[in-house]
């Protein structure tokens, strides 16, 4: 073998090998929807944000919700009597949404759709708001896939309508913690197996590519009152990958896209990005 067709190999290993974890840290998180619901029930500042901007954009309106999951946000918005187009990529978490619309008598006010938010399978101009909740965007590896999400925003809102998101702001002290200490170390049951748990994380963060491949743990919790010690192997490891936005990045995006950035804060209060290191909440716009 030539050291040209070594050097092939190797990269078409890399490149099998890195296809492999986008894939699983795309879809391991949003396996067990269950878990995930008890995960995530604390957050509420997004849903009052979420339902707000719904408000002012008047009564009924029509939403497409991007990453919309098991219905977090979805079901607010419907229970606000406006009609939701709750997109997703991930099976077992449509499904989970499915059923609570059922249970709550919801279906005529959400459309649960399994699909890539890259390519949304909406007509043009037939929605007044588009949100992407909750670091959804993150899952958009490169900047092309980015960009075409924000025009198939562009392409479904109607003229003058509003396309929201938000996702973490890149802490570059956190994506160098030494990636062979577990953080975060806490103890949970699992809320349907009642399984006693221990859950655990590190991570990786690639520059080049601006993604951050986090592992979290799930570990038998140890007997009252011994100090956890985590095994070879896990009971279950999950892989997330993070694509890091930064925001001249999304400003440039959304110009890109032909949208008009209106705001761009930190939080859900609209503190400015220099206040906090959190998150990026935007509000963008299509032109009239």
């Amino acid at each position: 073998m030539t050291r040209s067709a070594g050097k092939r190999r190797s990269s078409e290993a890399a490149s099998a090998t890195e296809r492999r974890l986008l894939d699983a840290g795309t879809r391991d998180h949003y396996q067990d929807a269950a878990l995930y619901d008890f995960e995530y029930s604390d957050r509420v500042e997004d849903i009052l944000h979420y339902r707000a901007l719904a408000a002012e954009q008047g009564d009924s309106i029509k939403i497409l919700e991007l990453g919309a999951g098991t219905g977090r946000i979805t079901v607010p918005l419907a229970r606000d009597s406006h009609r939701v187009t709750a997109l997703d990529a991930c099976a077992p978490m449509l499904e989970s949404l499915r059923a609570t619309v059922t249970r709550l008598g919801l279906g005529e006010s959400v459309t649960p759709l399994e699909a890539d938010m890259r390519e949304v399978p909406v007509a043009d101009e037939q929605m007044d708001l588009v949100i992407a909740p909750f670091n959804a965007l993150m899952h958009l590896y490169r900047w092309s896939d980015l960009l075409a999400c924000f025009r198939e925003a562009r392409r479904v809102l109607r003229p003058g309508g509003t396309f929201a998101f938000d996702v973490q702001m890149p802490d570059l002290e956190w994506l160098r913690w030494d990636p062979d200490v577990r953080h975060a170390v806490t103890k949970f049951v699992h809320p349907v197996t009642r399984d006693k748990l221990v859950y655990s994380t590190n991570h990786n963060y690639d520059p080049a590519t601006q993604i951050c491949h986090i592992r979290i743990y799930y570990d038998e919790a140890p007997p009252a009152g011994r100090r956890f010690v985590p095994p070879a192997a896990p009971r279950r490891l999950v892989h997330l990958a993070h694509r890091q936005i930064f925001p001249e990045e999304l400003r440039l995006l959304v110009a890109t896209a032909g949208l008009e950035l209106r705001s761009l804060t930190a939080d859900f209060a609209g503190r400015p990005l220099a206040e906090a290191q959190d998150s990026q909440v935007a509000i963008c716009g299509k032109p009239r």
